[in-house]
């Protein structure tokens, strides 16, 4: 059995439940088990060619399955599955380390204010700069951020809050 761990806005459809266990050899097969037993499921976390919506990462094990074989990743028995919505606001309960990769831009009005680090001093998350570009006028930064989900959660909710435009990197960009 796997261990799913479900992120507060999707236990409505579990009732209320913020695990759950299912059977499943690739996140494919356990997306669609999910729906099997909590219908609706499936459409929250993939579109309508099935694939991942972008803003669902998903997590074997702590590791991010874009970095392995996506919905093809394989699980095995006593695995440990986290639906983490990239950018959204909230979530509490879960004790799983994750890694988030997120693309910031800042405008203008925002370059020279520390943004990042008030996200890292505000929240219980670590932030890691992968890649970044700013000058006087504008600026980009390719951040990670780790922790639990719902705290990233909250870091994510709380950069958007300060004017910056946050868009989740579905490749690794560590070269």
């Amino acid at each position: 059995m796997i261990k799913v761990r479900i992120p507060t806005p999707l236990r409505k459809l579990t009732g209320g439940q913020g695990e759950v266990m299912i059977q499943a050899e690739t996140i494919a097969g356990l997306v669609n088990n999910l729906e099997q037993h909590y219908p609706g499921i499936k459409e929250r976390l993939c579109d309508e060619q099935g694939d991942l919506r972008r803003f669902i990462n998903l997590y074997v094990n702590q590791e991010d399955i874009r970095f392995r074989q996506g919905i093809a990743t394989s699980l095995q028995n006593g695995d440990d599955v986290s639906i983490v919505p990239a950018i959204a606001g909230g979530a509490q309960g879960s004790e799983t380390v994750a890694h988030v990769r997120v693309h910031v831009s800042f405008p203008e009005d925002k370059v020279k204010e520390p943004v990042i680090y008030e996200i890292g001093r505000d929240f219980n998350v670590v932030t890691n700069i992968r890649k970044a570009d700013v000058t006087e006028r504008m600026g980009w930064v390719d951040l990670e951020l780790s922790g639990d989900p719902s705290e990233i959660e909250r870091a994510l909710a709380g950069l958007k809050g300060k004017g910056v435009h946050v868009d989740p990197i579905e490749k690794n960009v560590i070269e």
